[in-house]
C-alpha cells in the first residue's frame, strides 16, 4: 500500500513522502529509515508541536537525489557520506 501511495505521489509531483512511503521506494524497512532519520543521516522534517511525538515527512527530492547519485556513481553509496554532502550542498557549506 505504501509503495502504491508513493508512486501516485511521485507521478503527481507531491514534494514529500511519509516514512513508510519513502522506505518502500528505497526498499528498506520503516524502522531502519526511522533510525537513519533519528541519527541525522537522512533528511526529514519533524512535524510536531511542543513536546508531542509528532511525525516525520521525507522530502521527495532527498529520495530522488540519493537514488540518482547512486546511479551516477555506478557503485555503492554510503548514506552517511551522501547525507553530509547533501547537507553541505543545500546549506552552502554552513554547519
Amino acid at each position: 500500500m505504501a509503495l502504491q501511495n508513493a508512486m501516485r505521489k511521485r507521478a503527481s509531483g507531491v514534494p514529500t513522502y511519509t516514512v513508510p512511503e519513502a522506505a518502500a521506494l528505497l526498499s528498506v524497512s520503516q524502522e531502519y529509515l526511522y533510525r537513519l532519520i533519528q541519527a541525522d543521516v537522512f533528511p526529514a522534517v519533524r512535524m510536531r508541536h511542543g513536546r508531542s511525538q509528532g511525525r516525520y515527512v521525507v522530502p521527495a527530492k532527498a529520495v530522488e537525489h540519493l537514488l540518482d547519485g547512486a546511479t551516477a556513481e555506478g557503485g555503492c553509496t554510503e548514506v552517511a557520506d551522501w547525507a553530509e554532502a547533501w547537507r553541505t550542498q543545500t546549506t552552502g557549506g554552513a554547519a
